[in-house]
């Protein structure tokens, strides 16, 4: 059985590129003896843990800076510095603690600490990017996108999770460059339930500005004289629910607005919802789109990024501004669309099935071995 290392870019929270992970090895039991690093404890970890995979933790930094301008030149040094004292310590650590690991997954286009793992055991390294970093994170890698785009076409393999995604990081010059969309339920999960309750649903493991909840608000702003509830699940900072609170009293929403705490069990809130609301710019995927479409919920997406992928050819409604979203939510609450859900559904099946999914990673692991 192949032994293999995969690095984590989340701990304090479960987002979508932990359950796509968790996903991946459900694909390949039987075939992958995975051991999970994290850089530390915490939910993600825990999850992962309590579903009976090996995990272990050691520090190590994520390959992005959020600085700018001066304060960028001013902490830039001093970061590199420290950086590279806790990124040559994980790798030592590293080295002695999977010294059987015979490929190593780097889960994250933000996490590059994979890459000299992989280079101190002298295994291959496949690179999974699940994420827009300039556009849709904004954020820069560290030290610059040079070192980052060198490291991309050093991997031996690299996945990207959409077609925008995979043009967008120039990956048709890869020797081994893949685009497989990740896997998000089993075909058995599908279901259509015409009768939906009043809520609308925006969901994310974690809801932050870039997720784009205000824009939520906006959009349900227009049918908010309807008896429908906006329902905010996941997983949120005091101070921003605060602020979200006091701008959904200056929208008139806010007896219309719920907090749901984040639940592994989407899937349920999603086949009765009326319609979920995708708001980021240049998502990568978006787990949550296509959960809905596994659940036959009507998915209102920004036209962007992975978004723009995967509701095309009328399986979703795909917006370019909060007044275009507005009018496509009153559609779908006005009449269930029911050949888009089922259209919808058949897509996801087809190419989001975790019982299609093991295949396609073993390939690449053995293209690479």
């Amino acid at each position: 059985m192949l032994k293999v290392l995969y690095i984590s870019n989340e701990d304090r929270s479960v987002g979508g590129s932990s359950l796509s992970l968790m996903a991946m090895l459900e694909s390949l039991k039987g075939q992958v003896d995975p051991v999970i690093l994290f850089r530390e404890d915490g939910p993600a970890c825990e999850m992962f843990r309590s579903a009976g995979y090996e995990c272990k933790v050691i520090p190590f930094r994520r390959a992005t800076f959020h600085s700018k301008g001066a304060v960028r030149a001013l902490r830039f040094i001093p970061h590199w510095i420290t950086t590279s004292w806790i990124q040559c310590d994980c790798v030592r650590k590293a080295k002695k603690l999977f010294s059987d690991v015979q490929l190593v997954h780097g889960n994250s286009g933000a996490v590059d600490i994979g890459i000299r793992i992989a280079k101190a055991l002298g295994v291959p390294h496949v690179w999974h990017i699940r994420e827009y970093l300039d556009l849709g994170m904004k954020t820069t890698p560290f030290p610059s996108w040079k070192h980052w785009n060198k490291e991309l076409a050093g991997s031996d393999a690299v996945i990207a999770i959409t077609p925008g995604l995979f043009s967008h990081l120039g990956l048709e010059s890869h020797p081994k460059a893949y685009c497989i969309p990740d896997a998000v339920c089993s075909a058995a999960d599908s279901v259509i339930y015409p009768e939906k309750e009043k809520y609308v649903a925006f969901i994310a493991g974690t809801i932050s500005r870039l997720k784009r909840p205000d824009e939520a608000m906006l959009i349900f702003e227009a049918v908010n004289k309807k008896g429908y509830t906006l329902k905010m699940i996941g997983s949120i900072d005091e101070d921003y629910k605060f602020f979200l609170q006091n701008y959904a009293l200056r929208l008139g929403i806010f007896s219309h607005l719920e907090f749901v705490p984040f639940t592994e069990d989407i899937r349920g809130l999603l086949s009765k919802a009326a319609a979920v609301l995708v708001c980021t710019e240049f998502e990568g995927m978006g787990r949550v789109g296509v959960e809905a479409m596994f659940c036959g919920c009507p998915v209102i997406a920004r036209k962007s990024g992975g978004s723009a992928d995967l509701f095309a050819d009328g399986r979703g409604y795909l917006y370019k501004d909060v007044h275009e979203a507005g009018e496509a939510l009153k559609l779908v609450l006005k009449n269930f669309p029911k050949a888009t859900a089922e259209k919808a559904q058949k897509y996801a099946i087809e190419n989001f099935a975790i019982e299609n999914y093991g295949t396609k990673i073993l390939d690449v692991y053995n293209s690479v071995l």
